[in-house]
């Protein structure tokens, strides 16, 4: 159950992928994509799925309340929330998180290794606390490479706004920004026009940018949805799902960095490849695990 279109070129488009090609592998016999649009229905149209289906996914931060107020009475059914938190443990819920930082902290060596001008930004959809570790892990990736860049940043207030995205982005290439690094979803659309109208490198999030922006994209990073779809169902097919709190980060390929454009150097690449080995041994911690952001971070 999505709170957002699947047809968005983005993390939807690519959960459902994975969703479907998992419920092959592991011969689920029925499944279904429901778009939810209208808040009001999302309690009673849950309420119905899970009278029907043995697992049910939900996804984001508006699904929080249907699925506190649904699972308790469909003690049998599996659910799985999807980049949000329930405000209590129930023993049939499951909340999936990832963590995005360790992933965007890759994008920052690479923008803080590529920038010319020493200042690089960050667009994120909205405010919480999934979009805010993909601005941690950039900030202090960039600030691991080159400690003298300056990062700005700023949230357009929407997921599913390609006009607002191209706004933005061109308001931070404005500001003298030479690379920026975008988790605006549905949004991201208008990011990629704008990029390629100013002529302006971009990083993207969780799907690759190479066909969506192929002149001045570099790379992309961020969760693996598809994968999160197949682990889901795995685990529903086995008899492993567990309930409480999952999050998965580089160290089990939950989140990663996308293949590079041929404009990123060898030298770059090398050193991403290197900082992911030093992440996922837990030579280098990153911050921003809990999506809050430091004190010390400081926007241009």
């Amino acid at each position: 159950m999505s709170v957002q279109p699947v047809n968005d070129q983005g993390v939807m488009q690519s959960f459902v992928s994975g969703f479907h090609s998992a419920a092959q592998t592991y011969h689920f016999n029925s499944v279904r994509i429901i778009v939810l649009s209208d808040p009001s229905t999302y309690v009673s149209t849950l309420q119905t799925v899970a009278s029907r289906y043995g697992v049910v996914i939900a996804t984001f931060p508006p699904m929080i309340q249907a699925v506190s107020t649904v699972a308790p009475n469909f003690p049998k059914t599996h659910f799985v929330l999807l980049d949000a938190q329930i405000p209590k443990p129930l023993a049939n819920v499951q909340t999936l998180f990832f963590f995005e930082n360790q992933s965007s902290f890759l994008s920052g060596v690479v923008a803080g290794l590529m920038t010319r001008t020493d200042k690089v930004g960050f667009l994120g959809g909205v405010v919480q606390d999934v979009i805010n570790r993909y601005l941690i892990g950039f900030y202090f990736g960039v600030k691991y490479v080159n400690p003298k860049a300056r990062v700005c940043w700023s949230y357009v207030g929407n997921l599913e706004s390609p006009t607002l995205g191209d706004q933005d982005a061109l308001a931070l290439y404005n500001k003298g920004v030479d690379i920026l690094h975008a988790a605006t979803a549905g949004t991201e659309t208008g990011v990629y026009q704008a990029s390629e109208q100013v002529r302006k490198y971009l990083i993207g999030a969780d799907v690759s940018i190479l066909p969506l922006d192929p002149s001045y994209g570099l790379t992309a990073s961020g969760p693996d949805f598809a994968g999160a779809a197949e682990v889901v169902l795995k685990q529903q097919a086995t008899g492993t799902f567990a309930a409480g709190l999952h999050q998965y980060g580089l160290k089990d390929g939950a989140v990663r960095i996308l293949p590079f454009s041929a404009k990123v150097p060898a030298a770059v690449q090398a050193k991403v490849a290197a900082v992911q080995s030093m992440i996922i041994s837990g030579k280098l911690a990153v911050p921003g695990d809990n999506g809050v952001i430091p004190p010390g971070m400081v926007n241009c």
